[in-house]
């Protein structure tokens, strides 16, 4: 299951998202894993982690992906590593047991 939570800013996105990625690890769901994509990333302390763990948390790098042309000569994004390797890398485990990660920044203009 894939669940992603989009609105317009101050709606309550974030705590949202990390209510309900809370409540299903709570529940005993398997893998849960929440991404933060905000350009202002708080998910993590909605999450219950700490200010201090929360600034450790390292945004995805670019390089873990590889641009390929699909089959209609337009240009896809692909891992080049495994989900789990990703987790390992870059994921930091929240007190109920969901994985956060962090996606990564647009660096300047025109980069995202």
């Amino acid at each position: 299951m894939k669940i992603a939570v989009a609105g317009k800013g101050g709606s309550g996105k974030t705590t949202i998202a990390g209510t309900l990625a809370r409540l299903l690890a709570r529940q005993g769901e398997r893998d849960v894993i929440a991404i933060d994509a905000d350009s202002n990333p708080n998910l993590a302390l909605t999450l219950g982690i700490p200010r201090a763990k929360a600034s450790r948390l390292r945004p995805i790098e670019r390089t873990v992906l590889n641009r390929v042309a699909d089959s209609e000569g337009g240009i896809k994004l692909v891992l080049n590593r495994t989900v789990t390797d990703v987790l390992r890398e870059y994921a930091i485990e929240t007190p109920d047991g969901v994985k956060l990660l962090l996606m990564g920044k647009v660096e300047h203009a025109g980069a995202g």
